[in-house]
Formats: C-alpha cells, sequence, structure tokens
C-alpha cells in the first residue's frame, strides 16, 4: 500500500458516472425478471468471480475507479494491453458476460466459438459453429449464445455455459446472413441476410423463426432500441438503413445513410444512433427520435466494428484496415486518441467489471485486452534535437581512400557514410 496514498492526488481522474456495487454487478433481483431460477444460478457464479477492487453503489459504467497513487507509488495515466490471448483463425464478433467472467468470440475461418476467461486471460471452450459464423450475440437471460452462420445460412445456438449445441436453424438457400440484432424485452432475435436482403426474425425462447422482414441489398448488421421498439438494419450495397418494428416485424421506413454502412449500434439513454461508413472511415450520428444526422466523426481506414460504454461516454471504433481502435467522445463528437491493437480488428465490447476494452483481431487470431481505454497512450520517449532535422553542410574524408566526400554525394545517394561521434 503507497505510504502517501491518504494525502497524494490521483493521477487518474474518475470517469463520467458511477461505479456498479457488487449487488448490481450480479444480475437482475427475483422481481426483475420472470425466470428467477436462472439469475439464482448467475449470481451464485458472480460471487466466485466477485471482483477485487473496492466497489461503490451506482450504476455500470463500463470504466473502473482511479488506481490509487502517490509519490511513493507507481502511477499509471496511459491505458495498457494486458494480454493478447490467441483463439484460432478470423476471430470476428464479441460478446461478454462479466458476471460469469466470460468472453465469446465467433472464429469465422475456425467455424467455431471460442470462449475466454477474463481473469485469467486464456481460452475456456471451443465449440463447432456453421460455415463462417461472424456475428454473436449472448441472450442473458437464457444463456444462450446465437451465431449467423453466413456460408451454411444458418443461425447456431450454443450453451454458454457448458458450449453445448441447442439447435440450428436454417434461414434460407443462398440467404448469407452476416448480422444479428437482439431485442430482449420482446424476446426476439433478428438476423440480416446479406444476400437475400431480409431481415430474419427468432423467438428467443422457441427458438424458431416467426417472421421475414423486408430490408434491401447487403443487409447485415442490426442494431435495437428496445425502448422504442424499433431496430435499425444496415444495407452494406444499398447505403442504407432499414427501420422496423421489433413487436409487430412491420417495415418503418428508410434512412439513406451514404456508401457502405457496416456496423450499427443504438445507445437510447443518449438517443444516439452509430453507423460506421467502412468505405470512407467515418461514423455517422443520428438521433434515434427523430431519425436526423447529428454529425459525422472522422476515424481511420475500414471502421467495422463497434461498442458503447454502459454510461454512453465513449464509442470505441474498430479500424480494420489501421489495425487500431479509435476513442470518441461521445459529448463532444470527437476522436480523443487511438489503440493499437492486432491486425484487422473486427469488433469490441467492454467488461463492464473491470472496464477493459476487448477486441477480435481477425488478421492475427487474437483477441487483445486493453486496460484503461479511456486513457491515451503511453507518452513517447524523448528523442535528440537532430533527428528529422536535415543533415548539415559538410565535406569529409572518406575513411579508407583518403576522397572527400561531399553533401551533394550523399544527396545522391553515392555512399554509405558513419557519423558516429563525429560531431
Amino acid at each position: 500500500m503507497c505510504r502517501d496514498q491518504r494525502t497524494a492526488p490521483r493521477c487518474i481522474p474518475r470517469p463520467p458516472g458511477n461505479w456498479p456495487s457488487r449487488s448490481r454487478i450480479s444480475g437482475p433481483s427475483h422481481d426483475e425478471h420472470p425466470t428467477a431460477h436462472h439469475h439464482d444460478r448467475r449470481d451464485i457464479r458472480s460471487e466466485r468471480f466477485a471482483p477485487r477492487f473496492p466497489v461503490n453503489t451506482g450504476t455500470v459504467t463500463g470504466d473502473p475507479p482511479p488506481r490509487r497513487s502517490g509519490p511513493a507509488c507507481r502511477v499509471e495515466c496511459a491505458h495498457r494491453v494486458v494480454a493478447a490471448p490467441r483463439l484460432g483463425a478470423g476471430p470476428e464478433a464479441v460478446a461478454v458476460d462479466s458476471t460469469a467472467r466470460r468472453a465469446y468470440v465467433a472464429c469465422s475461418r475456425d467455424n467455431a466459438v471460442v470462449s475466454v476467461d477474463l481473469d485469467q486471460f486464456a481460452p475456456v471452450w471451443r465449440a463447432e459453429a456453421g460455415k463462417e459464423p461472424i456475428p454473436i450475440v449472448l441472450d442473458l437471460p437464457s444463456g444462450r449464445l446465437f451465431t449467423a452462420d453466413a456460408r451454411s445460412d444458418t443461425v447456431t445456438v450454443l450453451n454458454a455455459d457448458s458450449a453445448a449445441r441447442v439447435v440450428q436453424l436454417h434461414i434460407g438457400q443462398g440467404a448469407y446472413p452476416a448480422g444479428l440484432g437482439h431485442d430482449p424485452e420482446r424476446r426476439r432475435i433478428f438476423c440480416g441476410n446479406t444476400a437475400a436482403g431480409t431481415i430474419t426474425a427468432i423467438d428467443a425462447d422457441r427458438l424458431e423463426v416467426i417472421g421475414t422482414i423486408p430490408a434491401e441489398l447487403g443487409a447485415g448488421s442490426i442494431a435495437v432500441d428496445s425502448e422504442r421498439g424499433h431496430g435499425y438494419c444496415a444495407n452494406f450495397m444499398a447505403g442504407s438503413l432499414t427501420v422496423f418494428d421489433t413487436e409487430t416485424l412491420r417495415p418503418l421506413g428508410r434512412i439513406t445513410v451514404g456508401e457502405g454502412p457496416c456496423k450499427t449500434i443504438a445507445d437510447p439513454r443518449a438517443d444516439q444512433l452509430y453507423v460506421a461508413g467502412s468505405l470512407h472511415g467515418t461514423v455517422l450520428r443520428l438521433s434515434l427520435a427523430t431519425a436526423r444526422p447529428l454529425g459525422e466523426i472522422r476515424v481511420e481506414r475500414a471502421p467495422v466494428g463497434m461498442c458503447v460504454t454502459p454510461d454512453g461516454s465513449r464509442l470505441y471504433v474498430c479500424n480494420r484496415g489501421a489495425g487500431t481502435v479509435s476513442v470518441v467522445d461521445t459529448a463532444t463528437g470527437s476522436e480523443t486518441h487511438r489503440i493499437t491493437v492486432g491486425n484487422g480488428p473486427g469488433d469490441c465490447g467492454i467488461d463492464a467489471a473491470s472496464g477493459r476494452l476487448l477486441v477480435s483481431n481477425a488478421g492475427s487470431g487474437t483477441l487483445t485486452m486493453v486496460d484503461a481505454p479511456w486513457l491515451p497512450g503511453a507518452a513517447k520517449p524523448p528523442t535528440h534535437p537532430a533527428v528529422g532535422r536535415p543533415i548539415p553542410q559538410f565535406a569529409l574524408p572518406d575513411a579508407r581512400t583518403g576522397e572527400i566526400r561531399t553533401t551533394r554525394e550523399w544527396a545522391e545517394k553515392r555512399y554509405v557514410i558513419d557519423f558516429f561521434a563525429s560531431w
């Protein structure tokens, strides 16, 4: 313990919002959900995996309290990659269960789902899915995982605890299901079918297809505003969003968003809908209430995955073409810094119990785990003042021949020169 921690100033400012109490992390109470027996089971697990840092009462923010620090302490004022376990080929989407201390990743080129221990930073189990599982959804009330398997035209349902396959639903020949949405309030899973230009609705409890909603070519990622009962399907090739009612399955309209909408997520508390434009390196912000554009955020190359912190203060954007994650302040709509991760980052999620950012890297087959992602990177070490400046004019003797060599010859790349200890 730091001997000065009671009087020393803290290095890391407290993020906006409050940090959750132990009871809040453990899940809903018996009164909050009819399936009380399920939450009994998960609450027991939460005691086993309870966080080991002090907590206060409040709501989940996704950002942990600052570490104590002082003159005699090791101070950390930057984000830090704490682990990057290898998962397999082509990890894409990420789902997180902070209470159970597990992350679930769909590995598209391995045709599998991998469960990862969030404390040990290691895979726990691997389960076979259909061909090319791209998105993944975790339905906490049922403890089930759903993957959309693009090349087998199926949705695979797995038990999140045991990895056992529950059922595999057939979506339609040649549909190429490549996106999933989740409305936990109405117990619906929605599947965006890229080739068919449709949305398939699935009952999350009965595990049956209950309807089909017309969309447009390139239908994929689906965001759900559970408060209003609206779904938004990104149509990549049509450059639009299809809006639909998640209860009646009735189409409600179309929003033009520009070329290449690849991912969309909703934050109802902030009245924000985010749409990643992978072709232009931008994220479009829309109002959920009015569907009007609120602005555009410039990020890096090929943004394809996003997540927002539970308190809505930060948006994390995976830039597949740059190997980075852009950190966006949602209050100002501006990028604050970037986090270097693995190759081809495809999706990300937040572990609410530790505040860590989890990023799946399709190109390097890893899951990057970032501590304190809301903080900028470490300061670069200082460089010599001469670094980056033009070489001064010179005329020096050649070490072998004694011939005088000049700046002009250097500029024309006629020889190699060693300036070690020359000035």
